[in-house]
């Protein structure tokens, strides 16, 4: 079975976004995952650049879905739009765009990682993509953000 987690209350729109996403895929990428991230249209190129400018320790290695076959097929990480579906297998996808993905149940991958933003409408679009995990039978998980423990001043 698909498991579904949602990572809520990432922050704003935008960079705030991009920034847990690089995070996100760095771990994805020391863990060895294969992701496919579905990102809005205007969002390719700032996550794409943010992700080349990341900390040589940090780097990963990616491309986006417009780059030929070939070398979307060797990269563990591929950054697309809803519009593509993920060519063979891929352990993860990371949706970070507010649409129902039409070709999820198709891909079947072992983890879906919904990130949200704080704002109200995107909190509503996810809870509408979290009632269609429910009735696929893939029980969401949620990791909110907003709920972590406030870091206790030093001193």
């Amino acid at each position: 079975m698909t498991e579904v987690v949602f990572h809520l209350n990432v922050g704003a729109e935008g960079r705030a976004v991009r920034l847990y996403l690089c995070r996100l895929l760095a771990k994805a990428h020391a863990a060895r995952a294969r992701v496919w991230v579905v990102v809005p249209e205007d969002e390719l190129a700032p996550l794409d650049e943010a992700l080349w400018t990341l900390p040589a320790d940090d780097f990963v290695p990616h491309v986006r879905h417009d780059q030929p076959a070939a070398l979307r097929q060797r990269s563990p990480i591929v950054l697309a739009t809803a519009a593509q579906q993920p060519e063979g297998r891929r352990d993860v996808v990371v949706n970070a765009q507010p649409e129902w993905l039409s070709w999820l149940e198709e891909a079947a991958p072992a983890r879906v990682i919904e990130v949200v933003g704080s704002d109200e409408a995107a909190k509503a679009q996810a809870r509408q993509r979290w009632r269609r995990y429910q009735q696929l039978g893939w029980p969401p998980r949620l990791h909110d953000r907003a709920a972590r423990p406030a870091a206790v001043p030093e001193g």
